[in-house]
């Protein structure tokens, strides 16, 4: 079965562990944040792809970022991890809930600078047609090919913090992180970086078991 299919990868996800709780250490927040976000997985001609939003300049934190569909859990409105996912995609990207299906969960990312603990849902949605995007959350849409990620070339480990994305154009070295993140470029110099390259990483090494997961790189 070729790899980078929607059956390929639900039966991948079929031998998933229990996720692995974050292994951060550099970053302890005052106040955590239980979140989650969802991988929007869709076929394109055949092929897997992951769905990526890029955040509006406008936004308080990571504008600019490439990131997936995802927010804080509201305890109020959400009955688990699972269903907070699905509210956001259906909040940032215009996907009803009855349209999108969870296949799987990996290891939880965080705590982030801001203090979310995220819980991470590998999901498939039916179509990219109908996407209806929210201008307040998403500036952009991306349709990125999981064969084209899994290519070495477009991959790389740093912990710099690329110009654009937190480090200013004027400072004369970029900002460093403790830990090397893993970065994935795309498109026309886009790259996917920090957590969500993390979570790049570890979707990539649950569909290829060919490599160690960001927990047991740490652990």
């Amino acid at each position: 079965m070729p790899l980078f299919t929607i059956e390929s990868i639900r039966q991948a996800c079929l031998q998933l562990p229990t996720p692995r709780e974050p292994l951060y250490s550099f970053h302890t927040p005052a106040v955590i944040k239980p979140s989650a976000l969802i991988i929007p997985i869709v076929e394109v001609d055949g092929s897997a792809c992951v769905v990526l939003t890029k955040r509006p300049a406008t936004m308080r934190n990571h504008a600019g970022d490439w990131v997936f569909p995802g927010g804080q859990i509201d305890p109020g409105i959400d009955v688990d991890a699972a269903a907070a996912a699905l509210r956001e995609l259906e909040e940032e990207l215009g996907v009803p809930v009855s349209e999108a299906r969870i296949l799987g969960e990996l290891d939880s990312r965080g705590p982030t600078l801001v203090g979310h603990i995220i819980s991470v849902f590998v999901g498939v949605i039916e179509s990219v047609a109908d996407l209806s995007p929210n201008p307040r959350e998403v500036s952009e849409v991306a349709v990125i090919a999981l064969r084209d990620l899994a290519d070495p070339t477009v991959h790389y480990a740093s912990n710099e913090v690329p110009y654009g994305y937190g480090t200013s154009s004027e400072e004369s070295e970029p900002r460093r992180l403790p830990v090397e993140m893993q970065f994935f470029k795309f498109g026309d110099g886009e790259i996917v970086w920090g957590t969500q390259g993390e979570i790049i990483w570890d979707l990539l090494s649950c569909i290829l078991a060919d490599r160690p997961t960001i927990a047991q790189l740490r652990s």
